[in-house]
């Protein structure tokens, strides 16, 4: 049956206020599952099971899937069509209040909502430090921040996510992949951890990326001298810096060692 066919049977209208865009084209779900390199003895953790389209090819690898939706008049849908599996639970609630401390090295697949995917990253990467990948389905232009290593798509969510991990992109899925089309393409990336992060306190290191991105026209001298107040020069002198570039140009290794100086001043 397909995602239409199983929405239809329970009279369930998606909300725009959840973010609901359903994935309905099973070729797509395959090639997830397939990038993903899910097999039989993986731990699967599925954010958002929808109607199930992904879910369904998920369980077919063999993996155990634990699955999260928030969405309560998709459960008796969700339960009758995966009620002859034994290896899938699913939990209606909100992934972000979920608890994931008795979760082994999962992987991690989910079609993420704009509107919330930054706080789910954060969950991902703070809660489950030993996960193995993560296979996410994103509007294109939040991927193409996700990827950027500088220029006008660089951002604190570019250093926030490259900081943990190796990012890669899949491939791009159109409007029509979707129920219903949502107005621009989507991108899958994969996420894998990467295995020596700098140690260093993270939520004030980020707290001083967003300090520094403040302004983006503004130069990088410009936006540290609320932290660094006349010292700011030198400390970007002894960086390699010029004072004069935008934060949009500076690596993540560079912003690692300015906010060591911190801690001086």
């Amino acid at each position: 049956m397909k995602t239409s066919d199983w929405l239809k049977k329970y009279n369930i209208y998606l909300k725009k206020s959840l973010g609901q865009n359903f994935l309905s084209t099973q070729e797509y779900a395959k090639k997830i599952v397939e990038k993903a390199e899910i097999k039989k003895g993986d731990i699967v953790i599925e954010i958002g099971a929808g109607a199930g389209t992904l879910t369904e090819e998920l369980i077919n690898s063999g993996a155990t899937i634990l699955a999260f939706e928030i969405d309560e008049r998709l459960k008796p849908l969700l339960e009758e069509r995966f009620k002859s599996f034994n290896n899938i639970k699913i939990e209606f609630m909100d992934f972000l209040k979920a608890d994931l401390s008795k979760v082994s090295s999962p992987k991690y697949v989910a079609n993420i909502p704009y509107y919330i995917t930054s706080p789910i990253l954060e969950k991902i990467f703070l809660e489950t430090p030993n996960f193995q990948s993560a296979i996410l389905m994103v509007q294109k232009e939040y991927s193409q921040r996700m990827l950027a290593k500088s220029g006008k798509n660089y951002s604190p969510l570019s250093i926030f996510v490259q900081f943990f991990c190796n990012v890669e992109k899949l491939f791009d899925i159109p409007p029509h992949a979707f129920i219903p089309n949502p107005k621009i393409d989507s991108t899958v990336v994969k996420l894998t951890p990467k295995k020596n992060i700098p140690d260093i306190n993270k939520k004030r290191f980020f707290k001083f990326v967003h300090i520094a991105f403040s302004q983006r026209r503004k130069t990088i001298k410009n936006n540290l001298k609320i932290l660094f107040n006349d010292k700011t020069d030198n400390i970007l002198e002894k960086c390699g810096i010029d004072p004069k570039i935008r934060p949009e140009n500076i690596s993540i290794e560079k912003f690692v060692e300015i906010f060591h100086y911190i801690k001086h001043y």
